[in-house]
């Protein structure tokens, strides 16, 4: 048996070999080389916005190139954005615990009390059965469901339950023989969790995906209310004109593409696979049947838990729906964002017992089992099963989003675009291409709330196709909070997230500017 790593031996092997520099030794390199190389960046104007630039190409390369490990890689904005004199560390500070933030949070609380009471493994028995084991059936069936919840709900809630089934799902055909769930490829960082393969890649990948395109159709969530609430020229119902076309092309492409990538459509190795594991799925059918078996009826851990759920899907949904009043308006008071009714259901999974065996002693009754009564989720549970690391770079990816504004860096590029003379046509395709590339770098809600405003002021020729092209969360597990559990939860690399998505986002940018052009000026007079 191999001895576990402890800190202080070598976390690698030694190599004589000096063709295997590349592996080994490539990180430590670039950790120095990056910096080095950007940082002519600094004697560039105006030096706000240039030392900003410089320390966010730094950012996202350690992050894509996995160079430093992500949860130190996190905390570059807050440790220099202070020195390079752009903003204070308080107000910086408050950004690495915003309302997404505590969103995320209360969604892996969730995830964890699903596989605690077993929920993700019955929905997961029950999908299976109906997708009859075929890998790309349960991707199309939960690209439908993640896309409906998150256009009715939230894309954050969404993920994350469609997450824990898609989990549950992968490990029985796993143990079935179907496919393989985890890769042969060793982790950088000894004792770290194993890569999935790339059937199970492309299975994660289409929960974030759907989830990003269900929130783009919708009027019901974020970034579509603020940026309704800043684009005064827009109402609702005309932005749904204009994103739920794109949305639908993007699911289209997505499908198709994942299913070329990871599942091995156009043939290789991949596919081969599949099918030589195709031929174990009579066996994993019965089997599924003796698992269903095995778990029994619903019982009061797993009813419980799946009604908190229900419970928390209805407190987001009528929150804010944009086209009526919610709760949120008719409690008064201070406005309550996506993290109060989340965190508020959390506590509930540790408030609430797991079963009711205390009840009986308050009518003198002795239970018919002797033990304890636990609470639907423990808190070991929740810690173990934390992507710490990945919330941490979402939080430093709003940090950055904030941080263009006292950085005047979005200020920058709406002056050089105001008396930019390349035509209305022009603007529109700036305005797209720099709507998706913030929405890359991080959640297109927090761009909406601090970038949109600024951007307005360039005209409308640019905001429109900018606004509506905030959805296009495809590239980078920073890019939407349901793309962070996707990659915490799944393991997956953000290069897989760039691979993965570049088509549909492609695909997606080409729709909203071509919809954008066609109805801007009508949507405009109305």
């Amino acid at each position: 048996m191999a001895e576990d790593y402890k800190p202080g031996t070598v976390p690698l092997e030694e190599q004589d070999n000096r063709k295997l520099f590349c592996k080994y030794h490539y990180k430590g390199v670039l950790v120095i080389l990056i910096p080095l190389v950007l940082a002519p960046m600094f004697l560039a104007q105006p030096i706000l916005v240039f030392r900003f630039l410089y320390l966010t190409f730094c950012f996202y390369l350690y992050y894509i190139l996995n160079v430093i490990a992500r949860g130190a890689s996190a905390f570059i904005y807050i440790t220099l954005i202070p020195i390079c004199g752009i903003e204070s560390s308080k107000p910086l500070s408050i950004t690495y615990y915003g309302d997404l933030i505590f969103l995320v949070y209360a969604c892996v609380i969730m995830g964890c009390a699903m596989d605690t009471s077993k929920v993700s493994d019955r929905l997961a028995i029950d999908m299976l059965k109906l997708c009859s084991g075929s890998i790309k059936r349960i991707q199309i069936f939960l690209t439908i469901f993640v896309l409906f919840t998150s256009a009715m709900v939230n894309p954050t809630l969404a993920a994350a339950f469609g997450m824990k089934v898609a989990q549950a799902a992968l490990v029985e055909l796993d143990k079935g023989g179907v496919i393989k769930l985890y890769s042969e490829e060793k982790p950088y960082e000894v004792g770290a969790k194993p890569y999935p393969t790339l059937p199970a890649v492309g299975v994660f990948l289409s929960c974030g995906y759907a989830a990003a395109l269900g929130g783009m159709m919708s009027p019901f969530v974020n970034p579509n209310g603020v940026t309704a609430d800043n684009y005064k020229g827009l109402d609702i119902i005309g932005l749904v004109m204009i994103t739920a076309g794109p949305a639908l092309i993007g699911v289209i492409a997505m499908i198709v593409w994942i299913q070329c990538i990871f599942f091995g459509m156009l043939g290789g190795k991949v596919k081969a696979e599949l099918q030589e594991g195709s031929a174990n799925r009579p066996a994993f059918n019965q089997a599924l049947v003796e698992k269903k078996a095995a778990l029994g009826s619903w019982n009061s851990h797993a009813k419980l838990t799946y009604g908190l759920i229900l419970f928390l899907f209805i407190l987001v949904g009528s929150r804010q729906p944009n086209l009526w009043n919610g709760w949120d308006k008719w409690i008064g008071g201070v406005g309550c964002g996506l993290s109060v009714p989340a965190v508020f259901v959390a506590i509930l999974f540790f408030a609430v017992a797991a079963n009711f065996l205390f009840c009986r002693y308050y009518i003198c009754r002795e239970p018919e089992k002797s033990g304890t009564a636990p609470s639907l989720v423990g808190w070991k549970s929740v810690n173990t099963n934390c992507p710490w690391a990945d919330i941490f770079m979402l939080g430093g990816a709003v940090s950055g989003i904030v941080c263009g504004v006292p950085s005047t860096y979005y200020a920058t590029v709406v002056t050089a675009l105001k008396t930019d003379k390349g035509g209305p046509f022009l603007h529109s395709l700036y305005g797209a291409l720099y709507g998706t590339l913030l929405t890359s770098l991080g959640p297109g809600t927090t761009v909406a709330q601090f970038a949109l405003p600024i951007v307005l002021k360039a005209g409308h020729t640019f905001a429109l196709p900018f606004a509506t092209s905030l959805n296009n969360s495809f590239l980078l597990p920073t890019s939407s909070p349901a793309n962070t559990i996707v990659s915490g939860w799944g393991n997956v690399r953000p290069y897989l997230f760039l691979i993965g998505g570049i088509v549909p986002s492609i695909v997606t940018f080409l729709a909203v500017f071509g919809t954008t052009c066609i109805l801007q000026s009508s949507v405009l007079k109305k």
